[in-house]
């Protein structure tokens, strides 16, 4: 009970997103150039911290200021936050790693991107279920943000890493700079990605808690979800690969029967060439956000009309003496 007393202030104002979007950038941009300007490396990891956590924690702003039919505790928050961070990615990449073949062709590529979205999108869902157990009170609209933060929390440590790659891979080359290419691309996507499809689970999974005790339940509803944001998923990640084989046969070099990779490229791109696949490849990644943005928008609306339910009441400890009324 300590821990539902602990509430997170979700009434800090509609507009605290903004506070909290415009600061950050201004440090950002701010430690952006005076790492550029004094090359100190100590520097480098603030970058890695604020150009990741900005915008995901920006959105769970956004989200928890406009959740207005069910409580989140500052501690369900912030364990959904870091579990899925931390755990959430490690078990992932374990997973993926020892799991999904390495072999090329269209099997072997059409498993790997589509394995990767099932499995991020069980680790997530597993977070999810998992710190969910402490909310008492479980409305669709609760489900969303506390997935959403889920996925808010996935998002920003995986950007970190990559941001962490894109220094190793330009250390000797303006790494403030490529740091700065990767965490703007990905920031920008970030509410689109993770967010959003972690956001869609969690509606289902509190949508489907058990009228009489609020108990979690794996109903069709649930597991069509996981199976559509798990596809978001994969189709989101195979857009690159499909980006590049899509250029590469309207440009003129042949349509080839394959899967495609992101090492689909044969020989150096022309200018047309990169033009090109920018604009599939943008296109591909629009019509996946598109779907996912409406998804929610149905989700959320239909929401408002579910009735909350509540967590299953914890039985007292067996030895607990009886207090008089």
């Amino acid at each position: 009970m300590a821990d539902q007393s602990l509430r997170f202030p979700v009434g800090a104002g509609k507009r605290a997103w903004i506070a909290v979007l415009l600061t950050g950038v201004l440090v950002w941009v701010l430690a952006a150039g005076v790492t550029a300007i004094t090359e100190d490396v100590i520097l480098i990891p603030t970058l890695f911290l604020i150009g990741s956590f900005l915008v995901p924690v920006t959105v769970v702003t956004f989200a928890l200021a406009r959740l207005d039919d069910c409580r989140l505790t500052s501690g369900v928050v912030l364990k959904g936050f870091l579990l899925a961070g931390t755990v959430g990615v490690v078990v992932s990449a374990v997973t993926e790693i020892y799991l999904l073949p390495t072999g090329a062709g269209p099997v072997g590529n059409a498993l790997g991107f589509f394995g990767v979205g099932l499995i991020e999108e069980v680790s997530k869902g597993a977070v999810l279920v998992a710190v969910a157990w402490r909310v008492a009170e479980r409305t669709v609209h609760g489900g969303m943000v506390l997935g959403a933060t889920v996925g808010a929390g996935f998002a920003a440590f995986e950007s970190t890493g990559y941001a962490f790659w894109a220094y190793v891979e330009h250390t000797n080359d303006h790494p403030e700079l490529s740091i700065l290419q990767t965490e703007v691309s990905r920031a920008m996507l970030a509410p689109f990605g993770h967010l959003t499809w972690t956001a869609l689970l969690g509606g289902a999974l509190f949508a489907a808690a058990a009228p009489a005790n609020g108990g979690f339940r794996f109903t069709p509803r649930v597991i069509w979800t996981f199976l559509g944001v798990s596809a978001l998923h994969g189709a989101w990640d195979a857009s690159y690969g499909w980006g590049i084989w899509v250029t590469q046969g309207i440009t003129g070099n042949g349509w080839i029967a394959d899967w495609p990779d992101g090492t689909y490229w044969e020989g150096v791109p022309t200018q047309q060439e990169q033009w090109t696949f920018q604009g599939m490849y943008d296109g591909a990644l629009a019509v996946i956000a598109l779907v996912g943005l409406l998804w929610v928008i149905h989700s959320w609306r239909h929401g408002a009309r579910h009735p909350a339910t509540s967590a299953p009441a914890t039985p007292p400890p067996v030895n607990a003496p009886h207090r008089q009324p």
